[in-house]
């Protein structure tokens, strides 16, 4: 069914203009014949190919019909035409895709890792948590013996933290203890070791903060997510200004692990992380970036935060970048629903490709029936605005999604033999020169100071490519000036 679904999403040309009138046909469809008393809502020993829908509200004048030509919902009320409305010769207004995808202008000048990287965390944003990490640090600073291991931080000590952590991602190091990170018995690496001792990492992941804490328990009082409200709205933010998502979109949720205390952690127990922070995105399905997120924190307050948290309301916040642009979503079935489908394509000129939950009551119960259907069957439903399938791809087994993107049903002969597209990603290779580039300038930094460690200051020198020359005794100032 996934190769079904990509060869759907791939077969409509894709076409970027400014602007375009509507082409959309307006078949006529008549009323159509009821139900006798003593019949089926559906007649699945007919052939199963394409059929229509409608409901009443969305009835449509027609040339007379055959009996039983349609099939009618659980509700009694939505009717799904069996026969495919005429096909149009031009592609229609939903399918005319504005705004061309692609890094926006703010981006273009962006040449290097590093560089990219600024685009998302930009210097007003490091400096923020730099600030409040040190009010933070200021409160705690009497609780150790050790007080220059709880010294104010900087700007290029907290971009090393931030490249620590993405070196552990590389690594696969998050569920190893620190220990086994900082520890000298030659099977950890030694570039942790060379960038910061394990106190202060460990220290400085405790004390980062993004917001003042001093002025927190004023702004909780109407919103929840008060502790990283800034930082997190500029980072999406950004997102939105850097990148122009593709044709086709994926809303989803995630659920970043997280164990400590907060009002809205959810408990998933078929999460890899089972506890965590949920956060709903928008993404390109391409591409995989991430254009919008919001995270899920239940019931706000009264006050500027509060909003809707049904599946709708929450879909329609997400696609605010990409609302009358003639995008296609896909997303998970929990957001999905006939009437959602129906309000974006009417409204937002937005078309939605997904699968449906099976207790909608628009879905006639035979698109729901597997015992009597085939193997690799597939049924068709039809109206102007929504296209019904449900497919059967093992035995009492079947998949139903619903369409705003396509007009006809069709079954590819060859779809079961495709396979999906592979995509090749060198993300493991950008986050390693990432975390190299962000933790240099701290290590450089590190070498002027006069209480270092030689075995430490022997170790940042071998890794950060120092090569002295013959008869050159390597003064701290020196090396600082041939790394620069």
């Amino acid at each position: 069914m996934a190769n079904k679904v990509i060869s759907w999403l791939e077969e409509t040309e894709e076409v970027f203009l400014d602007d375009s009138d509507d082409t959309d046909a307006d078949p006529s469809y008549g009323d159509p014949v009821e139900l006798r008393e003593n019949e089926s809502d559906c007649d699945i020993s007919e052939p199963m190919h394409r059929s229509n829908t409608s409901q009443t509200s969305r009835s449509r004048s027609r040339s007379p019909i055959a009996q039983n030509s349609y099939y009618l919902g659980k509700d009694k009320q939505t009717k799904w035409y069996k026969d495919a409305p005429p096909k149009n010769v031009r592609t229609r207004q939903r399918n005319i895709v504005l705004r061309l995808p692609g890094v926006k202008q703010i981006g273009r000048d962006a040449n290097s890792i590093l560089e990219c990287w600024n685009l998302f965390f930009s210097n007003s944003i490091i400096n923020d948590i730099v600030k409040y990490t040190n009010i933070y640090l200021d409160k705690i600073r009497s609780k150790y013996t050790q007080q220059h291991m709880v010294r104010e931080t900087s700007k290029s000590e907290m971009n090393a933290l931030f490249g620590l952590l993405y070196l552990a991602g590389v690594l696969r190091s998050n569920h190893l203890n620190l220990d086994d990170l900082w520890s000298n018995d030659g099977l950890s690496p030694e570039y942790f070791r060379a960038v910061m001792p394990k106190a202060r990492f460990y220290i400085l992941l405790r004390a980062m903060r993004f917001d003042d804490i001093g002025t927190r328990a004023q702004r909780k009082q109407f919103d929840k997510l008060a502790a990283i409200r800034s930082v997190f709205e500029d980072f999406v933010l950004r997102c939105e200004n850097c990148y122009t998502v593709g044709a086709n979109v994926t809303i989803d949720e995630m659920l970043e692990g997280f164990r400590g205390r907060c009002s809205f952690r959810q408990y998933t127990p078929s999460k890899p992380n089972k506890y965590g922070i949920k956060i709903q995105a928008l993404v390109d399905s391409r591409t995989f970036y991430t254009s919008k997120m919001e995270v899920y924190v239940g019931t706000q307050p009264d006050g500027p935060y509060k909003c809707e948290n049904n599946p709708a309301s929450v879909v329609k916040r997400l696609i605010a970048p990409i609302t009358k642009t003639g995008r296609n979503i896909t997303m998970v079935n929990w957001y999905n629903s006939i009437p959602l489908a129906i309000d974006l394509l009417k409204n937002h000129n937005t078309t939605v490709v997904d699968t449906l939950r099976k207790n909608k009551r628009e879905i006639p119960l035979c698109f729901l029936e597997t015992k009597k259907r085939q193997l690799n069957s597939t049924m068709f439903g039809y109206d102007k605005d929504i296209l019904l399938t449900s497919y059967v791809p093992k035995k009492n087994k079947n998949v139903l999604l619903i369409s705003t993107m396509h007009e006809q049903g069709v079954i590819d002969p060859e779809s079961e033999e495709r396979k999906p597209e592979e995509f090749i990603s060198s993300r493991r290779e950008f986050l390693k020169t990432l975390g190299k580039e962000l933790t240099k300038p701290f290590m450089l930094e590190r070498l002027q100071m006069p209480t270092l460690r030689t075995s430490i200051r022997q170790r940042i020198i071998k890794l950060i490519g120092y090569t002295k020359t013959e008869n050159e005794v390597p003064e701290r100032s020196n090396i600082v000036h041939r790394l620069k």
